[in-house]
């Protein structure tokens, strides 16, 4: 055979393969990303959590050279945004940044959740646990932990409590029970709206992320009183936790993680999960973790499950304590 006949048959044969090439081309981690990713918050903008998406956003962007942006949908406690990436292409572009609320919490919260937490969802890692805060505004007029609730106990069924998460709901009804004394919750699609309210003088106390909160207090707009992670934190070591402060065993903490749609391909979600846990045990990430009083919990997809799994049913235990009804 001739060398010219020889490449026609080559280059036809080529072009007879062309069409099987982008499927081929979808399926192997290397492929990925291959557009613009899109990471789903259901936490408003300004808190430790939307701050740590954005530098994970950079970061990824800077690893794949696919542009990583953020969607902020907020409601019904993280419910809003899961179901929405429940729904979405099971092609990785899609990525939920979850929580404890989103996948432990709600389905104990809510009589009938938007979404199925298990099947219709693929774990992809951990990221960081957060502690959460108990704060007050300064105008309260207490310092400690006792003093607050020894005014709350003064004035039963008169104060007012906020929060914008499952984490922040549980621990603050848990806290109320605890301690004996009667306040009414309030429910905020943002932990900044609770914040506002809670300087203005419409809340009596608060728990939140520890980034949002310890930050408040340090700028003098917020007085913090604990700390609900079972030690203190080394970036605030002068707060006591709240088992110190008068609770003892009282102990709350938030975990952060990524999520895409069911179904999505094994070799996607792994190279996620290991682009996003480079990331997590980067020098950059660590120092911004300590910053906003969170560790870093690097994992994987198996690990994650675990996770879930098992906070499942701790929450769904710690929710029946505090006595709080699906809504």
């Amino acid at each position: 055979m001739n060398h010219p006949t020889r490449r026609l048959l080559l280059a036809g044969a080529a072009s007879a393969l062309a069409p099987a090439l982008p499927t081929w081309a979808q399926t192997p981690a290397t492929a990925y990303p291959s557009r613009v990713v899109s990471i789903v918050v259901p936490f408003g903008g300004g808190n430790a959590y939307d701050l740590m998406v954005r530098y994970l956003a950079d970061r990824l962007k800077e690893a794949t050279g696919q542009p990583f942006i953020v969607e902020a949908k907020q409601g019904a406690l993280g419910g809003v945004a899961a179901s929405y990436v429940a729904r979405a292409a099971p092609d990785g572009h899609t990525i939920l940044f979850g929580a404890n609320s989103t996948h432990a919490a709600n389905i104990h919260l809510f009589k009938k959740l938007p979404y199925d937490p298990v099947a219709d969802f693929a774990p992809v890692t951990t990221l960081a646990t957060i502690p959460q805060v108990l704060v007050v505004a300064p105008s309260l007029g207490v310092n400690t932990l006792q003093e607050l609730i020894t005014l709350a106990r003064s004035q039963p069924g008169k104060f007012n409590y906020g929060s914008s998460s499952a984490t922040g709901r549980v621990a603050s009804e848990s806290f109320r029970q605890m301690a004996g004394i009667e306040a009414v919750h309030v429910p905020y699609k943002t932990s900044a709206q609770a914040i506002t309210d809670l300087i203005g003088g419409q809340l009596h106390f608060l728990i939140t992320d520890a980034g949002l909160g310890i930050a408040q207090a340090q700028g003098g707009k917020l007085k913090a009183l604990g700390i609900t992670s079972p030690r203190r934190v080394p970036s605030a070591p002068d707060l006591p936790t709240l088992a110190e402060a008068g609770l003892p065993g009282f102990e709350f903490t938030a975990w952060l993680a990524l999520f895409v749609p069911a179904k999505t391909p094994q070799p996607v979600v792994q190279r996620l999960s290991d682009l996003v846990n480079v990331v997590v045990r980067s020098p950059g990430m660590l120092e911004y973790l300590a910053k906003i009083h969170a560790l870093p919990f690097p994992g994987d997809p198996e690990s994650l499950r675990r996770l879930a799994e098992r906070d499942t049913e701790r929450w769904g235990k710690m929710i029946k304590a505090a006595g709080i009804e699906p809504e």
